[in-house]
């Protein structure tokens, strides 16, 4: 696996055995696009880093990059040119044509949520992933791979299901910078990475929850489970978050061997009218990683009684 920085517009073409075709360098071709890749606005990628699995997720971990995979139809409604004919005839273009796009998904009612949230303007730039895993940015003033910046990003409606058709969520969005996509695009070939920007996965939401109100001593027990209800199991104590009244504790053990996806945790003592506040962590990050998955989790807190 090469660093990033060797990875741009590098391609590998296939070997021809035919003579005389006069094929002198790549054509390359950016095919349908089949995930979207959100970054903040402005963020530039680390050429130093290798572009592998591990930077990745650290990425998500970290918040700059949010996954939305699974585009089943992808819509190109970008705007034409404007055009002015002076009275010789002479033409000129007065205004360019932004591109702006829209996509459907069949990812559920929590994924309609996430891309409502998403509703913004200015706020993110966007890389695209095509069916064959190659993935298409653009050059930040620094000669960095970054996403496409992008003004108008909004969630559609929800399309309901019916007897004809199922259920559809779409968002849709706008590029700011026409020179970014026709002059300074970036590309990174499927062939130069070792994995499949296609198999890159969001990051779960988990939600966490008190059976019951904490009670003095030294025992909490956390309820996790997936946005449908099914039981998160198998987390590991070190990746528990517990803060009581603020101050992280440095001593927590227990699992969910006895129910899975409830955690009885045996923690620091506690008293009554303390604040114990409770959620993932991994080294600096809330988003961990379990089973070749990531998961992050909303805090949630209670007050001792």
């Amino acid at each position: 696996m090469a660093l990033l920085g060797e990875l741009l517009n590098k391609i590998e073409c296939g070997a021809s055995n035919v003579l005389g075709t006069g094929l002198k360098g790549c054509k390359v071709f950016f095919k349908k696009t089949t995930s979207l890749w959100i970054f903040p606005a402005g963020f530039e990628l680390d050429s130093t880093e290798e572009f592998g699995q591990t930077y990745i997720d650290q990425l998500k971990a970290e918040g700059n990059l949010i996954v939305l995979k699974g585009v089943r139809t992808f819509t190109d409604n970008s705007s034409d040119n404007s055009v002015e004919e002076l009275e010789d005839g002479t033409k000129q273009v007065t205004k360019l044509g932004l591109y702006e796009f829209a996509c459907k998904f069949v990812n559920g009612l929590f994924f309609h949520a996430a891309l409502t949230s998403l509703n913004s303007f200015g706020n993110y730039d966007v890389a695209f992933v095509d069916r064959d895993g190659n993935i298409l940015g653009t050059k930040s003033v620094n000669g960095k791979f970054k996403g496409f910046s992008i003004g108008m990003l909004q969630a559609d409606r929800l399309e309901w299901g019916t007897d004809a058709a199922g259920q559809k969520e779409g968002i849709m969005f706008q590029l700011l910078d026409r020179a970014e996509v026709d002059t300074d695009f970036i590309f990174i070939q499927r062939s130069q990475l070792a994995y499949n920007p296609n198999k890159i996965e969001g990051v779960n939401e988990i939600k966490l929850s008190y059976p019951s109100a904490p009670a003095a001593g030294t025992s909490l027990t956390i309820k996790a489970s997936l946005s449908d209800g099914t039981p998160f199991v198998g987390l590991p104590a070190a990746n528990w978050g517990i803060y009581k009244n603020g101050a992280k504790d440095a001593s927590v053990s227990g699992d969910d061997s006895i129910v899975g996806g409830t955690y009885v945790l045996t923690i620091s003592s506690v008293t009554a009218n303390d604040v114990i506040v409770s959620e993932f962590i991994e080294g600096n990050n809330k988003v961990i990683s379990l089973d070749d998955y990531q998961y992050k989790a909303s805090p949630v807190s209670a007050v001792v009684v």
